[in-house]
C-alpha cells in the first residue's frame, strides 16, 4: 500500500508543477474587492486562489443578510456562487465578465459563515465553463447548500485597472 501512496503523491506533486500560475493572485482579487462596494458590503474573504480554483469566505450577519425565515438570502447564495466561478475563470484568462450562471439550491442557508469553491471545468478563448459548490459552515463542519454552473467571457485587461463608477444619486 505504500508503494501505491508514494506514486499517488509525486503524481500530484508532478500535476501542481505542471500547473501554471494564476493570471489573477489572491493579493489582486483582495484588491478587486476593496473596489467593488457591494462585494466589500459582504466581507468577502478570499481564502484560496489557484490555476483554475478559487475559495471564498464569507461571515453571516443576522442583521441584514438573513431572509424572513433566518436564513443566509438566496441572492447572497447566488452572490457567492457567481463571484466564486468569475473568480476561476479569471485564474485562466484574466479580467472576466458573467454570461450566465444556474444555482441549485440544495437546503438552507443556516450557518455561521458561508464556503465557496469554484474551479474551471473547461477554459477555452471565447469562454470558460465553471462549477462553484456553496456550503454552510457550523462549528467546524461543512453542509452543501448549493451547486452552479455557470459561462464566463473574457472583458479584457482595462477593467481591471478602472474603479467602478459613482451613482450620481
Amino acid at each position: 500500500m505504500q508503494d501505491g501512496q508514494d506514486r499517488a503523491e509525486l503524481q500530484a506533486l508532478r500535476a501542481d508543477e505542471a500547473r501554471p500560475a494564476p493570471l489573477v493572485d489572491a493579493a489582486l482579487f483582495r484588491e478587486i474587492v476593496k473596489m467593488q462596494p457591494f462585494t466589500s458590503w459582504t466581507g468577502l474573504e478570499i481564502v484560496r486562489v489557484e490555476y483554475g480554483y478559487v475559495e471564498t469566505r464569507m461571515t453571516l450577519r443576522h442583521d441584514d443578510m438573513v431572509q424572513h425565515h433566518g436564513f443566509l438570502h438566496g441572492g447572497l447564495i447566488a452572490f457567492l456562487a457567481d463571484n466564486v466561478s468569475a473568480y476561476a475563470a479569471a485564474t485562466t484568462i484574466g479580467d472576466v465578465l458573467t454570461a450566465q450562471f444556474s444555482v441549485n439550491y440544495l437546503s438552507p442557508g443556516i450557518g455561521e459563515a458561508f464556503v465557496a469553491r469554484g474551479h474551471v471545468v473547461k477554459a477555452g478563448k471565447r469562454q470558460v465553463v465553471t462549477r462553484a459548490d456553496i456550503f454552510a459552515a457550523n462549528a467546524g463542519e461543512e453542509k452543501l447548500i448549493a451547486v452552479a454552473s455557470a459561462v464566463i467571457l473574457p472583458a479584457g485587461a482595462a477593467a481591471l485597472d478602472r474603479p467602478p463608477a459613482k451613482s450620481a444619486g
